[in-house]
């Protein structure tokens, strides 16, 4: 981590001193008074708020048995991990720029990082021991690692490694006593999860099998002879969650022979479910799992806003403690071995925090402060509001609405922003700061939960099948006209922007329906559909048969015309209004191809492109000098293809260069 020198302090004095007042007003109609000219919006919330805080904290999690508290703060000019002694109250600090995971034997940390590029390592550090002894358990070049479980009450945990075969994941136990990974179970090539139990042993793995997987579990002691138990339709989900303290049975989330995901409880020994919940509106979102007991104690889901179901009633207790006003989004982020002590994270209309309740004292200490109530206290949090509407073929869709401020009976400039995935959602204050970003700036921003977006069950998912670059986008598109109805939005002042999907869908709406956007931000888009699956990753082999449902198949010549005709790369000329095209270098889903392709074919064709790589990212931005400069690239282009305002020059730029 580099630090500034004097010279260096004195030159960013100057410089700030220099570039102070910056900043732009807003030009559209929409946010100005139409007596006095004046900017209706809020206190303008500087970028570095948002993804630079200097006070900002966050991943706390506690260690199993309660005795030490994790998280991650600012060290020097960038982030550090910090580790405090709950008994004694001594802090640790070191020079790790992410949150990690506390081994079973609350002494060591667990970290998987990479350098942007996925192949991921998996660290171990000792909290024990002096200084940052960061060690490598998985120093395989050109192999990717990751953590398949934790074993209870040891040092030990389950690695699962793809350096034998790039394409799928051997099983190993790392034993800490001698150092070693050890090899558990060997994947055949077929393998897309293995199952575990909480003493590291191998209960089972799943097999893909033509377009079943095959659920099978081990007939020897050395994990070589395996025999079928049941078998699931492709199309199905059963996401496993914990093996029961009998070995019995699975708790998973499972949507085989409904249309919802539910929580249930599968017979390890035949396949059999039982439904423990279900909710007929919206999947369950989220489970958990007791670590002492074995047993669910909640779940929740997202229709709207977030709703819990709880089945412990001292769970339960705690949560209407933590929660208080309506609307609020709680997150259980960790809790001890013995359920005493919670980290918990509260999301309000007017802020949030990250808080340690103690159940037996019923008391509540606040760890830290979220963005949101940084920006509350500059000024009015931009208010986010559920939406939901009809697509033009009678589908019902949900999104979310941030606006911001009042309208003065006026329509704003809006953004669409796209979520990624294409097989995820948005959530109520969700933890992306980009919507209040845009809102502070003077947008109106639309999220929709289009059709094929996780959350809303089987059916939802997959109308999305062949609809990329058509009724997944005109879901957009009508969400923009159910604002315009409304007098939210100016027709005439729309862009899109979005990450990964989100890109393309952004890429989308500049080249398909160029008459209904003024310019478009993608982030880490695909404009090639084809060679997204030619060059994916190959890991991705056996997930593979999902996109091909959903796109085709570019190995036939009949699928590949299609996937071309809903790429934009080939519509470039269609593009009229202006495009900021960001990607990272580093990134191995997206190749950075993608951009670069679709930036040569919009110059080419005269049509006008901002385009930025970012070096050291991958797959998205995870350094906080690349968020300031997409945050300040995206104000400073919004605000001359929309007409909200910029905030100029922020002085952590300086800092940002010297790391």
């Amino acid at each position: 981590m580099q630090t500034f020198s004097q010279p260096t302090l004195a030159a960013a004095t100057l410089c700030v001193a220099l570039l102070s007042g910056c900043s732009t007003a807003p030009t559209h109609p929409g946010l100005r008074d139409a007596q006095t000219g004046q900017s209706t919006l809020p206190p303008l919330v500087p970028v570095r708020t948002y993804v630079a805080n200097w006070d900002g904290n966050g991943g706390y999690q506690l260690s199993a048995d309660g005795k030490q508290l994790m998280w991650v703060a600012r060290k020097g000019l960038g982030p550090g991990l910090f580790v405090k002694n709950l008994q004694t109250g001594a802090v640790r600090s070191y020079g790790i720029p992410a949150p990690g995971l506390w081994a079973e034997d609350s002494r060591h940390v667990l970290f998987q990082l990479d350098n942007g590029n996925e192949n991921t390592h998996v660290y171990q550090l000792d909290t024990f021991a002096d200084g940052t002894n960061l060690k490598d358990l998985t120093p395989f070049a050109g192999s990717k690692s990751f953590i398949q479980s934790l074993v209870q009450n040891s040092s030990d945990l389950l690695i699962a490694n793809n350096q034998r075969n790039a394409k799928v994941f051997d099983l190993y136990r790392y034993d800490q006593a001698s150092g070693k990974l050890n090899l558990l179970a060997e994947n055949p090539g077929s393998v897309a999860r293995w199952l575990t139990d909480k003493a590291g042993h191998v209960l089972g793995r799943a097999r893909k099998d033509a377009d079943q997987w095959v659920y099978e579990t081990p007939s020897d002691a050395s994990n070589t002879q395996w025999h079928a138990v049941f078998r699931v339709d492709d199309a199905d989900t059963v996401r496993p969650l914990e093996v029961s303290a009998d070995k019995k049975f699975l708790w998973a989330l499972s949507n085989r022979g409904r249309d919802k995901l539910a929580l249930v409880k599968v017979d390890l020994r035949n396949g059999a479910e039982q439904v423990v919940y279900a909710d007929p509106r919206v999947d369950i979102s989220q489970a958990l799992i007791s670590t002492q007991t074995l047993e669910p104690l909640a779940v929740a889901l997202d229709p709207n806003y977030q709703e819990w179901k709880f089945f412990d009633p001292k769970l339960q207790a705690a949560a209407n403690k933590l929660r208080g006003t309506a609307h609020t989004r709680l997150d259980f982020d960790s809790i001890s071995r013995d359920g005493n002590l919670i980290v918990a994270s509260v999301k309000r209309e007017t802020g949030g925090e990250t808080v340690l309740y103690t159940v037996s004292q019923d008391q509540t200490l606040v760890l830290g402060e979220h963005t949101r109530s940084r920006i509350h206290a500059l000024g009015d949090l931009p208010q986010q509001k559920p939406l939901q509407f009809q697509s033009r073929d009678g589908l019902e869709l949900h999104g979310y609405l941030t606006l911001p401020g009042s309208s003065h009976g006026k329509a704003f400039p809006t953004v669409v922003y796209v979520h990624g995935g294409p097989w995820s959602r948005d959530f109520a204050s969700e933890n992306d700061p980009m919507p209040l970003f845009l809102a502070n700036r003077g947008y109106a921003v639309l999220q929709v939960n289009y059709r094929g977006s996780s959350g809303y069950g089987r059916a939802f998912m997959e109308a999305a099948k062949g609809e990329f670059a058509g009724k997944m986008h005109t879901d957009l598109l009508d969400g923009i006209d159910h604002l315009v109805a409304q007098g939210v939005s100016d027709p005439h002042k729309v862009a899109i922007m979005g990450t990964s999907y989100g890109g393309y869908a952004s890429m989308v709406g500049m080249a398909f329906t160029p008459d209904r956007f003024s310019c478009g931000i993608s982030m880490v888009g695909m404009s090639d559909l084809a060679s997204l699956l030619d060059s994916a990753p190959p890991y991705w082999d056996l997930d593979k048969p999902r996109w091909v449902r959903y796109l085709g198949d570019p190995a036939k010549p009949e699928d590949r015309a299609v996937m071309d005709a809903k790429s934009p790369l080939h519509r470039a000329a269609q593009v009229r209004g202006p495009m900021l095209v960001l990607h990272g270098a580093r990134d191995v889903r997206v190749k950075v191809e993608q951009s670069t392709r679709l930036v040569d074919a919009l110059n080419q064709a005269g049509k006008p492109v901002d385009f930025h790589v970012y070096k050291n990212a991958g797959h998205g931005l995870h350094r906080w000098p690349d968020n300031l400069s997409y945050f300040r690239k995206t104000e400073d282009f919004l605000a001359q293809c929309l007409g909200g305002r910029s905030s100029g020059f922020d002085f952590y730029q300086l800092g940002s260069w010297a790391l």
